[in-house]
Order: structure tokens, then C-alpha cells, then sequence
């Protein structure tokens, strides 16, 4: 069996979005450990930056693989089947016609039968492809993890069946053209119009079954189906072109799918010592209460809340500042923390929230490596209807690392005209467990600016920058009012806050809701990837 990535000797015709019907190999799933992958290149060099077509081209922008540059007629028959007439077809019908006319006039016999070649080679060149393609099926092996900005290897199997007896095995499957598309996943959870197209394939020559390895361009966090695979020929007469696609959707009508996660990168944890200490609210231990040792390292003072005890209370402070003081201590455990990704921020460009996610996911692997698995937050939560298309597929894993890494590659930003979104006032009604948005660790979260730097980067040169900043803002942001410590700076706003009444109370919460955090204190500022270790 001899395979080559030489190309076909006639241009193949342009290729279509989608074929329509589906293939009979489609729903058969093989094993890598049964069958052996070939070690068939895509292109002239798939090893080659130059050979990977780019992501993110539209389908209807298919170049035209070829290059006759001829116009052709394209129809669909139906099961995937597709047939390319072009102008030699016709060439080839009026040629014999005017053979046979003209051999009428001459009564030569020999120019009867050389009329009569030349329409059986039409037929013959017609039908030959159509009985080649019809006698395969497709199976796939995808990938399992693959990070942001990776190249994944798809491994695809042609099976050669003989399901048309003799005939079968008088047409040889040769000179296939072979193509994988896949397209990435939407904001409501459908593929988009957006295709991701490795290299095609040319297959010599195929006995039986073999594999084919299709090497992806860099792909961009997100979901990634696999559509379909498409087989063109023109063998043996090269005089029409027939194109078969079968796709690939297995029996419970899902479709193939890679999931490339963001990236992690190292964090010092530099910033750890400016968190705010651990406090249970109302005095009332939850399930997710951190059990922390009292230290005698003292750290500030607050105000007094519930739930704090009467032996802390500084009594000097209190004194001078007219309300119940505390004392603070520092914490003689591991510093936790939970994360508050906010999909309705105003980023500034996709590469600002890309980089708002990588931070998110490394802060996430930061504090389990310390020994306390954070717990990521979201707004808007994850019962709203702006999330319900972006988390549908989400699978059932229980809470940690895989199930964080799940929903960050699927996050995108929220705006306000999210299709088929509830209204900020339907979200604020919804009920809720008592004590499940309790939250007594520190929040931290993670705010775009408005700002753009440049930065050198060696091999890319000047890079634009937007950065962003590492806040921590009350775990109750939503309903609550109170700084955190350190930020107790008395504004207007804040000092005719419990003066205003219930409606305005209610549309201020509605816009903290629907903007989410916007201040708080700030720990670090990264810029680029370049500042997460020194974070």
C-alpha cells in the first residue's frame, strides 16, 4: 500500500460548504489500539508554517482547489453524492455527434466505431468515480486535550467495502482526494459559518482500510466539530469529478467535537499577602467555610460585623472613631480564595478577554496548588439564559480542575443583546438556596482597562497590549455596599446611599448585576502574558 502527497494530476473542482445526506461510515467509531495510523503528510510539507490554512476563513470564501479556472456546473444527488459537470463533458456529447453525422454522410464504419469510443468513454468516466466512492466509509480518532494556540492531529480511517460484488473489484479505489472540515462552535452553542480546514490528503492508492493524519492550523480556545470528511475523484478517465462527503455524527446525533483549553501559566503568588482575611457571615459556618487557625500577627483594623467576637474588638479605635472596631489578624493557614470571571465587562478586543481567561484559569491552578480548590464564579451565574446555549454541552464531571477547564473554554463575552437572554429583572427574581451564594473567602476577579501599551516581543516585535487589573471585591457584591478594607473612601454617592429608597435601591442593583464588579482593590496589573510569574 503506497501512499503520497504528490498532487492529482487533473484540478479538482470547488469545494462545497456541505454535502447533504449522510455517509454509511459515519457512525462506526474506531480504536487506535486495532488500527495502525499511516504516516500520510498533508500538503507538499505539512511541517511547514506555510502549509496550515488559516482558522477563522468563512465557508463561502472556499478557494477553488485547481487550477483550470473553467466553470463548472455543480449538482447534488442526494446521501452526500455530488457531480461536477464541466465544459469537456459537452465537448466530448457534441464530438461524437458530429462523428456520427458526419460518418453517416462518409458510410465509414471506423468512424461509426470511434463515435461510438468516445460516447462509451463519457459513460464509462461518468459512472467509473460514482462505483469508486460508494464502496467507502469513514471513521475518526480525535484528540483529547489540546491548549490554546496547539496544533491537533485528526486521524481519520477509509474502509474500503465491497458491496457492489464483481464490479468492486474491477474498479480499483485510487487517486482520492481527501478533505476534513470542521467548524468552530458559536456564541448559542452551534457551529458557526466559521470552517477550520487542515491540508487535503491525496491517497494513491487504497486495498483495504488505512489511516490518514490530518495535522490542524493553531487553534484558538473554544469547541471545534468535526463535520464531515469529503472524497473527491475523477479516476480513471479524469473526465468527471465526483465528490462524496460523509459526515460525521454518531448514533446519538452528536457531533465529533475537540475542546482546546486555555492556556496556564506560572504565578508566584506575590499578591496572596494583600488579600483580605477570612470571615464566616452572620456568624454561621457554611459547606464551603475555610477552617482557619487564629495567628497573633496583626494586620488592621475593621468595622465591626456580625458574627465577629467581643475578645477582638479594639477598643482604643473604637473609642477615637465613634464605631466598633476589630482587629484583624493574619491568617496561619494557606491563603484561599474564590475567582469572579466577568462575561459582561466592557473588554476592549477579543485578545483582552482571551488574556482575561488565561489569567482566570492559572489563578484557578494557583490556588489548588496551594492546597484549597477556588471556587470560580460567573456573571452573569450559571442558571441565566445567556449562558444556558454557551454551557449546554458541558459535561457531568464533578467540581475541580477538569470541570473549571471545561467551562473556560466555552465562555465568551456577554453583551446586551445576547439572543434568546432573560432581562436583568426576570435574573434578580429568580430564586435561590439560602446559604449556597454565601461566600466567606475572598473574591477575586479580574477587570479590563481602557488603556493600550506597546511591548517588544523578541520574534514578534511591537506587540499592542490592553492590560488588566487583579481586584478584590466583596464577596457580596451585588447586594452589599461595604469596602473592603482599605477602600473605605466616603463619597456622595456613598453617603446618601441609605437615604435613597426602595425603587432606587432596586435599579442599582440591576446595574451592578448586569455591569458586574467595577472597582475594588486592586492587587496587580498585568499587561501580557510576560507579568504572570512575577503575579
Amino acid at each position: 500500500m503506497q501512499n503520497s502527497s504528490k498532487k492529482s494530476l487533473r484540478p479538482s473542482p470547488s469545494q462545497p460548504k456541505k454535502g447533504p445526506g449522510s455517509g454509511d461510515g459515519g457512525k462506526s467509531r474506531t480504536s487506535d489500539n486495532t488500527k495502525k495510523p499511516g504516516a500520510l503528510s498533508a500538503g507538499p510539507d505539512a511541517s511547514s508554517p506555510s502549509s496550515g490554512m488559516a482558522p477563522g476563513r468563512p465557508i463561502s470564501q472556499e478557494p477553488v482547489f485547481g487550477t483550470s479556472g473553467g466553470r463548472r456546473l455543480r449538482i447534488p444527488l442526494g446521501g452526500g453524492y455530488t457531480v461536477f459537470l464541466e465544459g469537456r463533458q459537452f465537448g466530448l456529447v457534441m464530438l461524437s455527434v458530429a462523428l456520427y453525422v458526419f460518418a453517416a454522410f462518409v458510410a465509414s464504419e471506423w468512424i461509426y466505431l470511434l463515435s461510438a469510443a468516445f460516447l462509451v468513454a463519457l459513460i464509462l468516466g461518468f459512472l467509473l468515480p460514482f462505483f469508486e466512492l460508494a464502496g467507502l466509509s469513514a471513521g475518526y480518532l480525535l484528540p483529547q486535550e489540546v491548549a490554546a494556540q496547539e496544533t491537533a492531529t485528526i486521524r481519520v480511517n477509509i474502509k474500503r467495502h465491497f458491496k457492489l460484488g464483481p464490479i468492486s473489484w474491477v474498479v480499483p479505489t485510487r487517486a482520492l482526494r481527501m478533505t476534513v472540515n470542521m467548524t468552530k462552535r458559536a456564541a448559542d452553542g452551534q457551529p458557526s459559518d466559521v470552517m477550520v480546514a487542515p491540508d487535503p490528503v491525496y491517497i494513491d492508492k487504497l486495498d483495504n482500510d488505512e489511516w490518514f493524519s490530518f495535522p490542524t492550523p493553531s487553534l484558538k480556545r473554544g469547541v471545534y466539530f468535526l463535520e464531515n470528511v469529503e472524497l473527491s475523484t475523477c479516476f480513471p478517465l479524469g473526465i468527471t469529478w465526483w465528490s462524496r462527503t460523509v459526515k460525521m455524527t454518531e448514533a446519538s446525533a452528536t457531533k465529533p467535537s475537540i475542546t482546546v483549553y486555555p492556556d496556564v501559566l506560572p504565578i508566584s503568588g506575590n499578591f496572596l499577602y494583600l488579600l483580605s482575611g477570612i470571615v464566616s457571615p452572620m456568624g454561621h459556618a457554611t459547606s464551603t467555610s475555610v477552617i482557619t487557625h487564629q495567628s497573633s500577627s496583626f494586620r488592621s483594623v475593621r468595622e465591626f460585623r456580625s458574627g465577629d467576637s467581643m475578645r477582638h474588638i479594639h477598643w482604643a479605635s473604637t473609642a477615637r472613631q465613634g464605631k466598633m472596631l476589630v482587629r484583624e489578624f493574619d491568617s496561619e493557614t494557606l491563603p484561599v480564595f474564590d475567582i469572579l470571571l466577568n462575561l459582561r465587562a466592557n473588554y476592549r478586543s477579543p485578545e483582552q478577554f482571551e488574556l482575561t481567561v488565561k489569567l482566570i484559569n492559572s489563578l484557578v491552578h494557583l490556588g489548588h496548588n496551594l492546597g484549597h480548590m477556588p471556587r470560580l464564579l460567573l456573571n452573569p451565574s450559571t442558571e441565566s439564559g445567556d449562558l444556558q446555549d454557551l454551557l449546554i454541552d458541558l459535561p457531568h464531571i464533578p467540581p475541580g480542575l477538569a470541570l473549571t477547564a471545561e467551562i473556560l473554554a466555552r465562555v465568551e463575552p456577554i453583551t446586551k443583546v445576547a439572543a434568546n437572554r432573560k432581562t436583568f429583572d426576570e435574573e434578580s427574581q429568580t430564586p435561590s438556596a439560602t446559604w449556597d451564594h454565601i461566600n466567606d473567602r475572598p473574591l477575586v476577579t479580574v477587570l479590563p482597562t481602557s488603556e493600550k501599551i506597546v511591548k517588544h516581543s523578541p520574534g514578534r516585535g511591537d506587540v499592542v497590549c490592553l492590560p488588566v487589573e487583579v481586584v478584590e471585591v466583596s464577596p457580596s457584591w451585588q447586594d452589599d455596599d461595604q469596602p473592603l478594607p482599605g477602600m473605605e473612601v466616603q463619597t456622595e454617592k456613598t453617603a446618601n446611599a441609605k437615604s435613597r429608597g426602595a425603587a432606587a435601591k432596586k435599579t442599582e442593583k440591576a446595574e451592578r448585576t448586569e455591569l458586574g464588579p467595577t472597582s475594588g482593590k486592586v492587587l496587580a496589573r498585568i499587561e501580557w502574558e510576560g507579568d504572570f510569574e512575577g503575579l
